[in-house]
């Protein structure tokens, strides 16, 4: 009877051993007090949205007409979040746009739209500092000056790369939607709507994917290998998939905006930025998990992780080197 209790424990811990992972990164998500930082960047999201939004439309308008841009942006923010936060991104672009008076004032106007928009992408590396930390806090005593400079250059990189996925979104969304009138024109025939949102949720699938990997990478230290941000990112990709659904039907269910009065555009994206930021946070302990148990599988050299060249202590006696690689 023992026997066959202890085969009936080993199948069933042999059926749950592909979802240990998981667990141990839930674990780690909670322990290195993932809902905290989440809430922190949620705060730092709220107030670089002006300025992170005004660098973007800045950026994407090398390529395209500006109130093209704004129009899409404010249309997609929209479809995902609702009308209340669209309002607050159209209340932000509006705002930002506001010219200053004379060059000095236009210059440090410039700095603090910089230091701004480079806020929130601070506040992320240090999260995963400490998610890479095991959900230690980094000591940072010996961290040279110009080390905070080179994390706002950082943030600075994915602004422009993050303005280059808008792009190429805007791009995919406009091919899709002149091939489709194109095939309608010559087919006589008309799309099922089904088919185009099938392929408009695999795009940003894809999009959100690539987006969360390159954030992923912002952090320094040791990351994971690559193959597990991407395996980390999926399964961040397909939580924000389903998750953005059930947070849209709560929002417009529940007596969020009218509860808070004026304010509640605002607390609609807090919870937006909130709920994303915790589903990167937990698809980076997802990726750390998934690098660590193919280390305990293969070994060391099987699954090694990536040393990011920005050093957080030299010594002083030790140049310290830093990485610009986005």
């Amino acid at each position: 009877m023992v026997t066959q209790d202890s085969t009936l424990a080993q199948r069933v811990q042999r059926k749950l051993n592909p979802f240990r992972p998981f667990y141990h990164a839930a674990d780690q998500w909670l322990a290195a007090d993932g809902l905290r930082m989440s809430a922190a960047m949620s705060f730092y999201g709220m107030l670089s949205l002006a300025p992170l939004l005004l660098l973007l439309v800045g950026v994407l308008g090398w390529w395209l007409d500006r109130s093209y841009i704004e129009s899409n942006l404010i249309h997609q923010v929209e479809d995902i979040m609702g009308s209340q936060v669209a309002d607050v991104v159209r209340g932000a672009l509006s705002s930002a746009q506001t010219k200053s008076q004379g060059l000095i004032a236009s210059a440090i106007g410039f700095v603090m739209l910089l230091s701004g928009a480079t806020g929130v992408f601070v506040e992320l590396q240090t999260s995963l500092e400490r998610l890479w930390n095991h959900g230690e806090k980094v000591d940072k005593s010996g961290t040279p000056w110009w080390y905070s400079l080179v994390q706002r250059v950082r943030g600075l990189g994915y602004i422009l790369v993050l303005g280059f996925l808008m792009l190429i979104s805007l791009v995919i969304t406009t091919m899709l939607s002149m091939t489709t009138r194109w095939a309608g024109a010559v087919l006589h025939v008309e799309a099922p709507g089904m088919l185009l949102g099938v392929i408009n949720e695999t795009v940003s699938f894809l999009i959100t994917v690539t987006l969360f990997v390159g954030m992923m990478r912002i952090g320094t230290g040791t990351k994971p290998r690559l193959r597990f941000l991407i395996a980390g990112a999926a399964i961040g990709a397909f939580l924000f998939t389903i998750g953005k659904q059930v947070l849209a039907w709560y929002l417009s269910t529940a007596a969020v905006v009218s509860a808070y009065g004026a304010a509640g555009s605002l607390v609609v994206l807090l919870m937006w930025i909130y709920f994303s930021s915790a589903i990167l946070l937990f698809a980076a302990s997802c990726a750390r998990a998934l690098n660590s148990a193919d280390i305990a599988l293969h070994g060391k050299g099987g699954g090694a992780a990536e040393e990011d060249s920005t050093q957080l202590r030299p010594s002083a006696g030790q140049a310290a080197t830093v990485d610009f690689q986005i």
